[in-house]
């Protein structure tokens, strides 16, 4: 019973998790047949299905990886404000302007007319250019709307998990090779070092197939892994690559973009078997426990059935320990809140940030000092701080009442930046300086997802100035700070250099200066044999400031 019961809660913590895993590795090594089918100079997709070298699987199931809606069907208010048909048809152009990398087979589907107008376009219109538009343009009413997020309705996961589910999960764990998870065609991948070394590799073996001087992958190459027997496309793998590997807006891939992307999937993997190695610690550490409750509870009932009389003996050693009690009392309280913070909320894993502080405060807007999880026992927690790797203990007691943070559970990081310009600058540079950040932020998908927002947050006519918020929703993680800082440093040096061109810098106005005269102060200068013309024209200016009594 203890053992399905565990079983079960490790399935239901770590079994979605380890399910986007598997499909991103089951993407990364059709990716790797592909290759290697392109060196051996067959890579026609027929033979690829018939040698069975890719995997159509045209009932699977991506999870995790065809739910990026950011990228195709919602979109933040500032991007929902255009008309889709004309860019879908502008697009689907075969054009030398239009982008090349996606190939013909998507053009021709309507699928894929959509996803390359989806990453390919940079012009955003107006709602009011929408609503006067020809007949012929198509309006998409849930991109007009307010963002949402639907409400979590799932029940507990756990009470639905089958004996066969578990088996299932330690099965498949067992599966996974240390030193080829993405089997044998992708190469070896027992260190990152190895793995970046089989990637590149990879990325040739694919630029062999279309060579060119940019030295770049069109999209079209891996898409080939998405058309089924009867030659459609699998919307879902299609989807499903382009949320792993992250295109440009032209469909092409550098090969820093392919290695980073494979990288990616490699670190998931490990710091997920590290976290499941850990929480099998924990598990066997409650399993201890129960068994010394366990056999102390049997070997009550032995004894009692042999006929000792065990009641004098207990009530004389709870009456010893009852004296001690005072002593022990909080220390066993806090002992017994961090078993249940472990075992019960688990609100962190290796390799989490996270970051502590007290629940009745409110928390930066810029984000959180975080500190790196190293280690998790049932009875203490090993932290490291992320700024400058000083390296702590907590008993998990102590965390019990805290408010815990996980960068690495939170949904993508929204950053702020904010400019300031002069009361007096006209709305119309505004607009332009906005349409230069919209463009700079679609130029670069593999960082932002979207822009959320553009407004004035404050004016200060004292000051002469008015503060604008540009609102983003970055790629990554609060879990991976660095990208997004240097994501949020080039906006703002991007901000900086087009308020230049556009004469848009803010520059605070001097602040006046305040003379306060007094009648000593001029009887001195009289006496001193100041000019008596400069002293009647201040009398003058105190006459007019003068208090009536």
């Amino acid at each position: 019973m203890l053992a399905t019961f565990l079983g079960r809660r490790s399935f239901a913590h770590y079994g979605p998790e380890f399910e986007t895993i598997l499909a991103k590795m089951i993407l990364v090594s059709q990716v790797a047949h592909l290759a290697r089918r392109i060196a051996a100079n067959v890579a026609a997709p027929a033979s690829m299905l018939a040698s069975g070298y890719a995997y159509t699987m045209a009932n699977a199931n991506f999870a995790g990886l065809v739910s990026d809606s950011d990228d195709f069907e919602n979109s933040s208010p500032t991007r929902t404000r255009k008309s889709v048909g004309d860019s879908a048809s502008q697009a689907s152009d075969s054009s030398p302007s239009s982008p090349q990398g996606f190939g013909e087979s998507l053009r021709r589907t309507v699928y894929g007319k959509k996803l390359i107008s989806s990453l390919s376009r940079k012009n955003i219109g107006t709602v009011e250019g929408m609503t006067r538009g020809n007949s012929s343009s198509k309006v998409e009413m849930m991109k007009l709307l307010e963002e949402w997020e639907e409400p979590d309705l799932q029940a507990n996961a756990a009470s639905k998990v089958s004996i066969k589910d578990i088996l299932q999960f330690r099965q498949a764990m067992s599966l996974v090779s240390d030193t080829y998870p993405f089997t044998q065609s992708f190469g070896p991948a027992s260190t990152r070092a190895i793995c970046v070394e089989s990637a590149e590799q990879i990325f040739n073996l694919l630029l062999s197939k279309n060579p060119n001087i940019q030295q770049k992958v069109p999209f079209e190459t891996l898409a080939e892994l998405a058309e089924g027997k009867d030659g459609e496309l699998i919307h879902d793998k299609v989807k499903a690559l382009v949320r792993l590997f992250r295109p440009d807006r032209k469909g092409f891939l550098t090969k820093l973009d392919f290695v980073t992307s494979i990288d990616n999937v490699y670190r998931e993997l490990r710091l997920y078997r590290a976290n499941l190695s850990n929480s099998q610690q924990i598990d066997d550490s409650f399993h201890g426990l129960i068994n010394i409750l366990h056999y102390f509870v049997v070997i009550l009932v032995v004894l009692i059935i042999m006929g000792f009389n065990n009641w004098e003996s207990l009530l004389s050693m709870t009456t010893f320990f009852f004296s001690f009690s005072f002593m022990f009392g909080p220390a066993s309280s806090k002992y017994f809140e961090g078993i249940l913070l472990i075992f019960v909320r688990r609100p962190y894993d290796i390799g989490d940030k996270v970051a502590i502080s007290d629940p009745e405060t409110d928390t930066s807007a810029s984000g959180s000092s975080t500190w790196f999880v190293e280690k998790v026992t049932l009875y203490s927690t090993t932290v490291r701080f992320a700024t400058t790797n000083e390296v702590a203990t907590y008993s998990n007691g102590s965390l019990a009442r805290l408010r815990i943070i996980n960068a690495k559970r939170s949904p993508k990081a929204i950053v702020y930046v904010y400019n300031k310009f002069g009361s007096d600058v006209p709305f119309r540079l505004i607009q332009v300086f906005k349409a230069s950040v919209e463009n700079f932020v679609k130029s670069r998908p593999r960082e932002w997802a979207q822009l959320n927002g553009f407004r004035a947050t404050r004016v200060n006519l004292e000051f002469n100035f008015v503060e604008y918020v540009i609102v983003l929703t970055h790629r990554e993680l609060w879990q991976n700070v660095g990208p997004i800082l240097q994501s949020k440093a080039d906006l703002a040096s991007f901000c900086l250099e087009v308020s230049k061109k556009l004469n848009l810098r803010y520059e605070q106005p001097p602040k006046p200066i305040h003379l306060f005269l007094d009648g000593r102060y001029n009887d001195q200068r009289n006496l001193d044999g100041d000019d008596g013309s400069a002293s009647s024209g201040l009398q003058q200016v105190r006459e007019m400031f003068k208090k009536e009594e």
